[in-house]
């Protein structure tokens, strides 16, 4: 009796979760094309306005039980959140552009992603493959593209169509912004991306052959490295959405440096057995270790193109440098000394204890840093300045330094505190996190101490 009456319970909850799955896309849709119509009927001031409107509502019915039918999801999705505020900020990104831009970002999230989980529910040979903890669907993916294709013929320009690859390079970014979807983002990561995208092109208007190529490499670079377990999930996104950036709105110089540190840590990391499993179980480095590593070189890049200052370039090559030289130092020391003195208790303790110095790492740190600024200097200005590379080498080498002090001496004292102890997840931010933070930040420094001391 128990059990058929757990049975009923269930193809309930079945069949009133698929109501408000047709419920919640039925009003997606709706909401959708009244945009689309209002887009034609009235002034952008007063769309914007009732966009703003209508996610405000959003937001605060939520939690309300008489709007459960159009929020109730089974994954714990955050769509129906995502929806109207990748609508309000796509349109504020495009206020400048022709109107055909939204239109296009607002169809396909309109009509394309509602097809796609519409064909990837079906059952018949339908192959599912994983992207994380999502599951996504062969057939999803084809109905969605073949649907953003029948999208930019509607609403773009033919001059723009006319350009094959600018019309590929606008599918492929529009299938990573589906795939890499968590808990219902893609409703926030479609339009945003296809935003951002159109205004790519309106302002810079590249050479779409070479943005094609690009975006195909870096999506199966991001793509193996995460089935490698080399990264998870989202470091893999960090570093694909970093490739982009670099590749294609910084330039070969700034990506070459990038590409030579992160080749050289899977590079240790394939060649050093324990770190290999140690990486293994946990999944690969995560999406804070990622930035951890490049946010400062990253952020001199951008402070360049603002401020054309030379001394940016320079911030950049030691940073890259500096991390370069840590990983070196860390993944080597274990390989080549068994041993290492610890500057926390002035100690030996087994290669690899947080906090430690030994010969081959101190070697193998001197050696990445000085590599790392002597060709990025080269590729940047084609010259060999030996004393402006010596500064940035020393730079790194001392920030290497910083970043084992910290280590020993901060590092411990993060993981004490209530916030730490709670990240367990593969995801989470650690206090190593940090402690690589701080530390190639200290290149910045340390380079800027000793250009004008000799200088």
């Amino acid at each position: 009796m128990e059990a058929k009456e757990k049975e009923i319970n269930t193809t309930t909850s079945l069949a009133t979760r698929k109501k408000a799955f047709m419920v919640r896309k039925l009003v997606h849709l709706f909401t959708g094309l009244l945009i689309l119509l209002l887009t034609y009927t009235i002034e952008r001031h007063v769309l914007f306005i009732l966009i703003i409107v209508g996610s405000i509502i959003s937001f605060v019915t939520f939690r309300f039980k008489s709007w459960r039918l159009i929020h109730q999801t089974d994954n714990k999705s955050l769509g129906t959140l995502f929806y109207p505020l990748g609508i309000l900020i796509s349109f504020q990104l495009l206020a400048d552009l022709p109107m055909y831009y939204f239109q296009s970002a607002l169809m396909v999230l309109t009509v394309s992603d509602p097809l796609a989980n519409v064909f990837g529910q079906i059952n018949k040979r339908n192959r599912i493959f994983r992207i994380g903890k999502d599951k996504k669907s062969i057939y999803g993916v084809m109905a969605y593209s073949l649907s953003n294709l029948v999208v930019l013929l509607v609403f773009l320009p033919h001059v723009l169509l006319a350009d094959v690859f600018f019309v590929v390079a606008l599918l492929l970014l529009a299938a990573y912004c589906e795939v890499i979807s968590w808990r219902g983002s893609d409703n926030l990561s479609i339009p945003i991306g296809l935003a951002l995208f159109f205004i790519f092109q309106h302002t810079q208007q590249p050479d779409f052959l070479f943005v094609s190529v690009v975006l195909t490499v870096i999506g199966a670079g991001a793509y193996l490295l995460y089935k490698w377990k080399l990264l998870t999930r989202y470091g893999s996104l960090a570093a694909g959405l970093l490739g982009f950036y670099l590749s294609l709105v910084a330039g070969w110089n700034w990506l070459l440096p990038v590409l030579f540190f992160f080749a050289s840590s899977v590079i240790f990391t394939k060649v050093n057995p324990t770190d290999r499993k140690k990486k293994s179980q946990l999944g690969g480095r995560n999406a804070w270790q990622v930035v951890a590593n490049i946010l400062w070189a990253l952020l001199s890049s951008m402070l360049f193109f603002i401020t054309k200052n030379e001394l940016f370039i320079f911030f950049f090559i030691a940073s890259v440098a500096a991390v370069t030289a840590d990983t070196w130092a860390s993944e080597a020391g274990p390989l080549l000394n068994k041993r290492s003195f610890s500057v926390a208790d002035w100690k030996m303790h087994k290669a690899g204890t947080t906090g430690g110095i030994s010969l081959g790492g101190t070697a193998a740190a001197l050696a990445g840093a000085f590599l790392i600024s002597a060709l990025s200097y080269n590729w940047f200005f084609d010259a060999w300045n030996q004393t402006e590379i010596a500064l940035l080498t020393l730079s790194a080498f001392l920030a290497c330094f910083a970043d084992t002090f910290l280590g020993a001496f901060i590092e411990g004292k993060l993981h004490q505190l209530t916030f730490f102890r709670k990240q367990q997840k593969p995801e989470s931010i650690t206090p190593n996190d940090l402690v690589n933070l701080g530390g190639s930040f200290t290149a910045w420094v340390f380079f800027l101490v000793l250009y004008f001391l000799v200088l």
